[in-house]
């Protein structure tokens, strides 16, 4: 089936009718700095661009300058999403439940924006020949902090979080140091990945007639695998590790359920406490 659009952004002629379909989106810009390569790179309209992302970002998809601080973040999910249309049929059932976690209207419009940008097909929802030219140009010009993800689920998996990759690896960091420390402790909690979902739990010793053993107490997991929020409450936890013996007997004499329900309870008193003070 033939569209009866042509993709905002671009001529009516086809990508490749006179681009090379192989080579990155963007190969045409020439440099104008003083180091061959740098910036100012010049379009074939003599426009100067301060990257090749901005000149996808406002001159290809027409996005306003003014928020060019999401361009970044919002070309990662996009190279992100087309190395995995690319890479295999994905069905639409798998597709909103990994990439957009069951949100099938956001499926949807982030296709459609795709589309009419002219960077999938409108059959079976593969990249045409521009939008593998713009993946391969995200990739080659991603930066070192994104290039630790792979580009794909795990980059989309990694950044479901208002939190940046310096936050993110900060707290990864201070979580590791610290848990060494309490590893000493009888009843300590732990971070762990329970069926692929970040998780914490509370790792107490009970006494058998044989000899004393360790067991599981009480978990918590984040199914939408916001290991960052997972880290944020460690941490919060650890900021309270002089009260992680009275919490293991709350759970021995009562339950998990009520562990629970006093975190809920301390977690509005820290918030009120924040408000007030």
């Amino acid at each position: 089936m033939v569209s009866s659009f042509y993709p905002f952004g671009a001529g009516k002629e086809r990508y490749g009718d006179d681009r090379h379909p192989d080579l990155p989106w963007g190969y045409w810009m020439v440099s104008n700095g003083a180091v061959p390569g740098e910036p100012p790179l010049i379009d074939e309209d003599g426009r100067e661009w301060g990257s090749v992302r901005e000149a996808f970002w406002i001159n290809r998809l027409g996005l306003p300058a003014i928020h060019s601080r999401w361009m970044n973040g919002i070309m990662e999910f996009m190279a992100s999403y087309l190395a995995i249309a690319d890479g295999r049929f994905v069905a639409a059932e798998e597709r909103v439940r990994d990439i957009f976690l069951s949100d099938g209207h956001l499926d949807q419009f982030f296709r459609a924006y795709l589309l009419a940008a002219g960077l999938v097909n409108d059959t079976d929802g593969r990249p045409t020949p521009e939008g593998r030219a713009a993946l391969l140009m995200l990739i080659a010009t991603r930066t070192r902090e994104d290039a630790s993800e792979d580009v794909g689920l795990d980059w989309i998996v990694a950044n479901r979080t208002v939190a940046g990759h310096s936050e993110r690896l900060a707290a990864a960091e201070q979580i590791e140091r610290r848990e060494r420390v309490a590893a000493r402790m009888a009843h300590r909690f732990v971070t762990d990945t329970i069926g692929h979902e970040p998780a914490v739990k509370l790792i107490g010793l009970r006494i058998t007639q044989a000899i004393p053993v360790r067991s599981t107490l009480w978990t918590m997991t984040w199914p939408d695998n916001d290991r960052f929020a997972r880290d944020c409450f460690y941490l919060w936890l650890l900021e309270r590790i002089d009260r992680w013996d009275d919490w293991s007997e709350m759970v021995t004499r009562y339950s998990a359920r009520a562990l629970t329900e006093h975190f809920l309870k301390l977690a509005f008193c820290d918030r009120f406490g924040e408000q007030t003070g």
